[in-house]
C-alpha cells in the first residue's frame, strides 16, 4: 500500500498560527526479544515501535525492520551503557482502540522509550505522557496533533515545512514562475500560507493559486490555467491520486513539488517520463548517497545484516529515505542519549536526559539537534529538526536522486519571509 507519511500533521499543526508565531518570535505485539547477538551483560531494556502492518490500509513494515536492524547494531556495540536492548513491535492496525492498547502495553512493559511511532488515530501520546515514557521520532501524523505538542515527544522529521521549502526547490530546478494547486479546504489554507512565505523568501511570489474541490477528477483545467499564466512550476497541496494526476498532466510543461514520503515510486513509475519534472522536499539524504554519508552507509549495512538474519522487510525494495531512515535514526537517538544517563537507565531518566541534550550529532544525516529548543509554533512545538533537502524523480532509474547538496531550513525561510 502506498505511504502517506507526515501529512496529517501538516494540516493539524495550524500553519497560519505557525507563521504568525514565527513573525513574533524572530492489538497485540509481534517480534520482540533481542534483535542481535547481545554482547552487553546488564539488565535488558526495552524499546517499542508502534506502527501498522498487514492491514488493508497504509502499512510500515520497513520501519519495523529498520528499528530491528538498528537495535541489532546497538547490541553488537554492547547495548546502551551495557544494557542489551530488546525491541517490541505493537501493531496498531490503523485502529484507534488498538493504538491506545499499544500505548498501554508500552506502559505495562516498562519500555525505555517508544521509537518511530506512526499512528494516524491519536491517543497514544497522552498515555505515554502520564507514564513519563519518551516518544522518539514519531511521524507527527496523529489526528489529535499530540505528537507535535506533547512534552514527551521528540519529532525529527521536518516534513511539516515542505510547502515553505518547495519554492526554493522549484527555483533551483529551473522554474521561473511558480504557482500552486491546492484543495479548497481550510487545511489547505494553512499549507498555502507556508508556500506563500516560501515564495516570498526567494522572490518567487506564488501566482496563480488554483483551488480545486477535493472531489475533482479532471485536472486538465488546472494545468491549463497554470500554463496560460506562464507558470512553469507548482507547489502541490493535493494528495494521493490527485497528486499523481496533477504530476502526470503537468508532464514536461510544469515542474511540480511535493513532500518526500508521500508519493510511491511504484505509482510514479507508471507515469513514465511525465514525472521527471517532479521535485520533493525530503527529510534525510537519499539512500543512494551512502558514499557521502557514512551513517547512511552504516544504516544500510545494518539493514543488510537484518535481512541476512531472515527479515524480509529489510529488503532493499521496501526501504525508503523517509520511513526507513527515520525509524533507524530514532533508535540512534535512544542509544546516544541513553548512554549519557547518569544513574539507573529508566524511561523517566531518559526523558530528563533528552530534555538536557544539546548538539546531538547524528553523523550529518540531520544537523546537530538541540533537544532543549522547541519551535515557536503553537501546536507544533516538538519538531526538533527543521532542515530539509531536495530530490528529483528519475524515471530511468525509477527512483529519487539528489537535487544538489544544499539544505533548506524551513523555519529560517519563514523567518526571512517575515522580515
Amino acid at each position: 500500500m502506498r505511504r502517506r507519511f507526515g501529512l496529517r500533521g501538516l494540516a493539524g499543526a495550524g500553519v497560519a498560527a505557525m507563521v504568525a508565531a514565527t513573525l513574533a518570535a524572530c492489538g497485540g505485539s509481534s517480534g520482540g526479544g533481542s534483535a542481535g547477538g547481545a554482547a552487553a551483560a546488564g539488565t535488558p531494556v526495552k524499546l517499542m515501535i508502534i506502527a501498522p502492518t498487514g492491514t488493508p490500509g497504509t502499512n510500515y513494515p520497513e520501519m519495523v525492520a529498520a528499528a530491528r536492524a538498528a537495535v541489532r547494531g546497538v547490541n553488537a556495540r554492547g547495548g546502551i551503557s551495557g544494557h542489551p536492548v530488546e525491541l517490541e513491535h505493537c501493531n496498531e492496525k490503523n485502529d484507534p482502540a488498538a493504538a491506545k492498547k499499544c500505548a498501554q502495553q508500552a506502559v505495562d512493559d516498562k519500555v525505555l522509550a517508544v521509537v518511530a511511532e506512526v499512528s494516524g488515530s491519536g491517543g497514544i501520546m497522552p498515555i505515554l505522557q502520564n507514564a513519563g515514557i519518551p516518544s522518539i521520532g514519531s511521524s507527527g501524523v496523529s489526528a489529535d496533533g499530540s505528537e507535535l505538542s506533547s512534552p514527551i515527544s521528540y519529532v525529527i522529521s521536518p516534513l511539516t515545512f515542505y510547502p515553505a521549502v518547495c519554492p526554493s526547490l522549484l527555483a533551483k530546478a529551473g522554474a521561473g514562475r511558480i504557482g500552486l494547486v491546492g484543495y479548497d479546504l481550510s487545511a489547505s489554507d494553512r499549507l498555502i500560507t507556508m508556500a506563500e512565505g516560501g515564495g516570498k523568501a526567494v522572490n518567487h511570489p506564488i501566482d496563480p493559486k488554483i483551488r480545486i474541490p477535493i472531489t475533482t477528477s479532471d485536472f486538465t483545467p488546472a494545468i491549463s490555467q497554470l500554463t496560460r499564466s506562464g507558470a512553469d512550476g507548482a507547489v502541490l497541496v493535493v494528495f494521493d491520486q490527485a497528486a499523481y494526476a496533477v504530476i502526470g498532466k503537468a508532464g514536461q510543461q510544469i515542474r511540480t513539488c511535493h513532500a518526500g514520503g508521500t508519493l510511491s515510486p511504484k505509482y510514479l513509475a507508471t507515469l513514465g517520463p511525465a514525472a521527471d519534472k517532479l521535485v520533493i522536499a525530503t527529510a534525510f539524504p537519499e539512500l543512494s548517497q551512502a558514499a557521502q554519508f557514512p551513517e547512511v552507509a552504516r544504516m544500510v549495512r545494518e539493514l543488510e545484516a537484518e535481512q541476512a538474519a531472515g527479515d524480509p522487510d529489510a529488503a532493499p525494495a521496501l526501504r525508503t529515505t523517509t520511513t526507513t531512515t527515520g525509524a533507524w535514526l530514532s533508535v540512534q537517538i535512544a542509544e546516544k542519549v541513553g548512554s549519557q544517563v547518569s544513574g539507573e537507565l529508566t524511561a523517566k531518566n531518559l526523558l530528563a536526559q533528552l530534555g538536557r541534550t544539546k548538539h546531538l550529532d547524528l553523523g550529518g544525516i540531520v544537523p546537530p539537534l538541540d533537544l532543549t529548543a522547541t519551535t515557536p509554533i503553537p501546536g507544533a512545538e516538538r519538531i526538533f529538526n527543521t532542515t530539509l533537502r531536495g530530490a528529483r524523480w528519475d524515471s530511468a532509474s525509477k527512483s529519487f536522486v539528489p537535487l544538489g547538496t544544499e539544505t533548506y531550513d524551513g523555519l529560517a525561510i519563514l523567518r526571512r519571509a517575515a522580515s
